[in-house]
């Protein structure tokens, strides 16, 4: 089969799960089939063509970048609502399709794709598959009743990853440049991402629109829900997603598979044994936000922290959050995965306190190390792990937390039901349900 896979980029330039996901699923489909990988690339402001260029690196598919894309948020909010809009001649990219006649365009990602590709593909009814990576694109607004009258305001619910002000078009354009991805790494810019990132999240709480401003925005999100609607299958990697996305597409076709990626292993054989005999190892891991319920976990566990001995280990972003200066929370920061893989064994239990999230790496590659964990309902990777480890709100975090402090035994018990649980996990079988399930 001839399959193009549209996804954010490449690792190690863009990072998480996304990329991760779309990169190792089309490195397997390569094996049996023509894969081509596009991606938004650089902007110049002053042109609305999209362009094409073939890129040459080692992977085993196609690599193309798509040049002139809109605006890439990366789930930071949105500000000039009008740029991530904007009509773009897609000639060029018209022509790529037509040059490679695919059976099916996997979509992993709206962002930085104009309306006008979709419509292409519906109009010449090539197959089309988007993967729920996230909720971008939907706002809960535009469920209530006078979403226009709600959009004059920035406050939102976690799920929303438009409503926030994110950077401006201008530092947009810049993050897409190819200086910037060279840069990234950097000692220099990854400080002011730090300080940047910092100061979104501080001044993320209530700004106020103009009715003219509210109108943008609310044309943004139908031009999202449009998209969408254009959308063939959809892959929801979780129950969660699914119903999150059915309560705005109510009669959204599609399958429910868990994701995984490549080079897990099951290490979980043998591995019942307590690990520590001193204080509780807590885990989390992932970015230092509110939507990912960093700050709702940190305060039921400095209230713990006056009675209760424990470690608390922090993975996955670039901000050195107050907290830190207190002992018992250790910051580890950003690890490559080779390492951070390796934290796995050296915690007694993950934590997945998200207020939303899709799916949720974190707890397969966890429950495979055979660490346990405490996960949110509105994590996706719930469906992986018994109810009993599934708490609804943050009291019922703080007790169960309780509880395994004051109970060794029930971390032991915790780890036994591990090592009973059934994990798909391998990448190839994996990628056999895609394509019999979703691409056919």
């Amino acid at each position: 089969m001839k399959i193009v896979e549209y996804t954010l980029g490449l690792p190690p330039y863009r990072r998480g799960g996304l990329p991760r996901y779309s990169t190792d699923l089309s490195v397997e489909l390569s094996k049996n089939n023509d894969i081509y990988v596009i991606y938004p690339g650089e902007i110049n402001p002053l042109s609305k063509k999209i362009k094409i260029e073939r890129k040459k690196n080692n992977y085993p598919f196609h690599t193309v970048e798509m040049k002139n894309p809109l605006p890439v948020s990366l789930g930071l909010g949105v500000q000039n609502d009008k740029y991530y809009m904007q009509q773009r001649d897609i000639s060029e990219l018209i022509k790529l399709i037509k040059s490679i006649n695919p059976d099916a365009v996997h979509f992993h990602t709206l962002m930085g794709l104009p309306k006008e590709f979709l419509k292409y593909l519906h109009h010449n009814h090539i197959k089309t598959i988007y993967t729920t990576h996230d909720f971008y694109g939907l706002c809960p607004k535009m469920l209530s009743s006078n979403p226009k009258t709600e959009l004059q305001s920035s406050k939102c619910s976690y799920d929303c990853m438009l409503c926030n002000e994110g950077p401006s078009y201008k530092k947009i354009v810049i993050m897409q440049s190819h200086l910037y991805a060279k840069l990234k790494e950097s000692s220099l810019v990854k400080y002011i991402r730090s300080k940047s990132k910092a100061n979104l999240i501080a001044n993320s709480n209530d700004n106020s629109f103009s009715s003219e401003e509210a109108n943008y925005r609310y044309e943004l999100r139908k031009y999202y829900l449009e998209m969408l609607k254009l959308i063939d299958v959809f892959h929801f990697n979780s129950s969660v997603s699914k119903e999150y996305f059915k309560q705005y597409i109510p009669n959204i076709k599609g399958k429910v598979i868990p994701i995984t990626h490549t080079g897990l292993q099951d290490h979980r054989k043998g591995d019942n044994k307590s690990k520590y005999s001193g204080p509780i190892r807590l885990g989390y891991i992932g970015t230092y936000t509110e939507e990912k319920g960093f700050f709702s976990y940190t305060k039921i566990l400095k209230q713990l922290s006056k009675k209760n001995k424990f470690e608390a280990h922090f993975y996955g972003d670039i901000i050195n959050d107050q907290i830190f200066h207190n002992n018992f929370f250790i910051n580890h920061g950003v690890l490559p995965s080779a390492k951070l893989n390796k934290e796995y064994k050296k915690l007694d239990i993950l934590i997945v306190p998200s207020c939303r999230e899709t799916f949720g790496y974190t707890i397969l590659e966890s429950l495979l190390n055979g660490t346990p964990c405490l996960v949110s309902a509105n994590v996706g990777a719930k469906d992986l792990v018994p109810k009993s480890w599934i708490f609804n709100d943050q009291e019922k975090l703080k007790n169960k937390l309780l509880d395994l402090m004051s109970n060794s035994n029930k971390l032991k018990q915790m780890r036994d039901e591990v090592n009973h649980l059934s994990l798909q996990y391998k990448m190839d079988e994996h990628v056999d349900r895609i394509v019999t399930e979703l691409y056919k």
